[in-house]
């Protein structure tokens, strides 16, 4: 069953490529470069799950994922990254996020766990 995604991610190419994947997976998607971005989104809108890059510009994403849980806390969100450790990946879990994925990364692993994830939701 397709839902309703936020990506937020400070890199446009890969937002659009998120994008393109997502949606030839039957997903709609809705993006953000920027936290106030991605807040004004998750205000605006109901989204059954986020994704979101661990390092925002001068932000970061397990601040913006408290945020976002702050506002809707039964939302899943998937934090990727390509500057990963063991200790963010422990944060990011510890701290709420429903999993955790390093870039590069294969895109039937990104689908499979955002269908986890949206599984566990129901």
């Amino acid at each position: 069953m397709p839902g309703n995604i936020l990506v937020v991610d400070d890199d446009p190419a890969l937002v659009e490529l998120l994008r393109m994947r997502l949606e030839s997976a039957n997903y709609s998607v809705t993006s953000a470069q920027k936290e106030d971005e991605a807040i004004s989104a998750i205000k605006g809108q109901v989204f059954d799950l986020s994704i979101i890059d661990l390092r925002l510009g001068e932000g970061d994403g397990i601040t913006l994922m408290e945020e976002i849980h702050s506002i809707m806390p039964e939302m899943p969100i998937i934090i990727f990254t390509a500057h990963g450790t063991n200790e963010t990946a422990v944060e990011a879990m510890r701290k709420g996020a429903h999993s955790y994925l390093t870039k590069p990364f294969e895109p039937r692993d990104l689908l499979f766990q955002i269908e986890k994830a949206l599984e566990d939701r129901r």
